[in-house]
């Protein structure tokens, strides 16, 4: 892509489970419908931990504390026009009361049941870790490497 710089974002996400329910940010982008774990874009002098409670607060309206990082992976398209880095932390909600906002592409954050879960289409897609995880089964790899759904 001459003539355009390639973008290099670092995006925090927060995996949040709470009384058998698991907490996703609905999105909907070029008539397609996904989810992602909430969170978003860090910004310059911000540290990681902020940066997630800050997301968690304007996307969902509800505090958290920030446990461990589980999981980094990069998203690059084929035609490398950005890159995105995803930190995956484990959190804790400090409320089950949610007040999510609704934008152009983020339509909401819902708490959805880890029934449901497998089935819906979640970018970038980390159920399989997800799952093990909350199975208990950890298989120590914290690099999950390429990651491109989009």
């Amino acid at each position: 892509m001459q003539g355009t710089e390639p973008e290099l974002r670092v995006r925090v996400a927060a995996l949040i489970i709470s009384e058998g329910r698991i907490l996703l940010a609905e999105h909907k982008k070029r008539g397609e419908r996904y989810w992602l774990l909430p969170g978003g874009g860090l910004e310059y002098g911000e540290t990681l931990e902020e940066a997630l409670k800050r997301e968690l607060l304007e996307e969902a309206g509800i505090g958290i504390q920030v446990k461990d990082l589980l999981w980094t992976l990069d998203s690059i398209p084929p035609d490398k026009h950005r890159h995105v880095l995803n930190l995956i932390f484990e959190a804790e909600a400090l409320s089950d009361r949610l007040s999510p906002v609704k934008e152009e592409v983020l339509q909401g954050v819902r708490w959805v049941s880890l029934e449901e879960f497998p089935k819906l289409v979640l970018y970038p897609d980390t159920k399989k870790e997800i799952v093990e995880h909350l199975n208990g089964q950890r298989s120590g790899r914290r690099n999950l490497g390429q990651r491109w759904d989009g």
